[in-house]
């Protein structure tokens, strides 16, 4: 990913004309999204933006809202992914039914987040018929991606490795590597996620059998190329250490994360969890001090992501861990305070989809009635 991004920057640079510079921001604000360098994409889709306001370019609007989107909802910033979202549904030009598309998908994904998912289901499945009615094979097979990603995210796990497989056919007969080897990182997720709700359920040998199959399918992904700093390697390394810890093997599961902290660069949404799956391997083999270590560094990517639940989660670790080495004071500290960030978090979320009821009434009117409200 990061060569991509330096040869469209390179582009960039020898742009002869207002267009030119244009096409090459919208595209480099697109790849730095895919990397998860949200302020860098965010930089960009704005440069974009002015530019093709300036011109009166709709099309390049649209697909310049639309990576802002994307960047808005990587940082968990929900209300400004679906407001931009929203904005570049309204601004998209006549024809122009892949870039409503893409500002759907993104909006799907903000709309999942706060809570509202039937809304989230609904904007995917929209987004999967503009694309098909812009005759767009890629863009179908990315709102299928994202639909795949809200359908397991809401425990349809058969139906989301349906929409995974049916993207991963066409990236693949188009050869878009990369694409290919991130749905296929996705299908291990709906396998490691189904391992996990049965272990939940204490159906211990079902949940030994999705984990199975998850590290499968995640070190295929793996052999489809590997890079140091791509951010999909990170996320594939971090769920294979996850599931080789869960099914007992800690030092190849350390082994794994390791790598995937390597992987994860300075990223926060890549470091906090692989931080956290650090930590809980180094206290499954036993050392509590590193493992301490690696709950305070996932803590503090965690705090520079916007209104995630990470956060809580590295709290409730970093003071369970302290209870066990005895700092009985400040475990309860820790304590104290993920229970304030989780009710602060939870009034956000439901604020939040009362914003996003007004944005969804303004664009869809009272004829729609699935909107964010209703889910909260």
């Amino acid at each position: 990913m990061k060569a991509v991004v330096r040869d469209i920057e390179q582009r960039l640079k020898l742009a002869a004309t207002p267009a030119d510079r244009l096409a090459a921001l919208i595209e480099l604000a697109h790849a730095e999204a895919s990397a998860y360098r949200n302020r860098e994409g965010l930089r960009a889709a704005r440069e974009a933006l002015q530019i093709a306001r300036g011109r009166g370019d709709a099309v390049a609007i649209c697909r310049a809202l639309s990576a802002a989107t994307l960047c808005h909802y990587q940082r968990c910033d929900y209300v400004a992914a679906v407001a931009t979202g929203l904005d570049a549904i309204a601004a998209y030009a006549d024809g122009d039914l892949r870039s409503r598309s893409g500002a759907e998908q993104s909006v799907a994904l903000a709309l999942y987040c706060v809570g509202a998912h039937d809304v989230a289901q609904s904007t995917a499945r929209r987004a999967i018929a503009d694309a098909q009615g812009g005759h767009d094979e890629r863009c179908v097979a990315a709102a299928r991606d994202v639909l795949g990603v809200v359908l397991a995210q809401s425990g349809q796990f058969n139906a989301a490795r349906r929409e995974f497989r049916q993207a991963g056919a066409v990236y693949g007969r188009r050869g878009d590597d990369t694409r290919v080897k991130k749905v296929t990182a996705s299908l291990g997720n709906t396998y490691r996620d189904q391992g996990n709700v049965a272990e939940g359920w204490g159906r211990l040998p079902q949940a030994r059998f999705y984990w199975k199959q998850a590290t499968r399918v995640y070190r295929i992904a793996l052999g489809l190329g590997e890079a140091e700093g791509d951010a999909i390697d990170a996320l594939l390394l971090a769920g294979l250490g996850e599931c080789e810890l869960r099914l007992g093997d800690a030092p190849a599961a350390q082994i794994s994360i390791d790598r995937a902290l390597k992987a994860a660069d300075d990223c926060p949404t890549l470091l906090a969890p692989c931080h956290l799956w650090q930590g809980r391997i180094l206290h499954a083999l036993g050392e509590l001090k590193p493992a301490e270590r690696a709950f305070e560094r996932a803590r503090r990517a965690a705090e520079r992501l916007e209104h995630g639940d990470m956060l809580v989660t590295c709290l409730t670790a970093q003071s369970a861990i302290a209870d066990q080495l005895g700092r009985f004071e400040t475990a309860a500290d820790l304590e104290k305070r993920a229970q304030e960030v989780a009710a602060d978090r939870a009034a956000l979320m439901a604020q939040v989809r009362e914003q996003l009821a007004q944005l969804w009434d303004r664009y869809t009117g009272p004829a729609e009635r699935d909107n964010p409200r209703a889910a909260a």
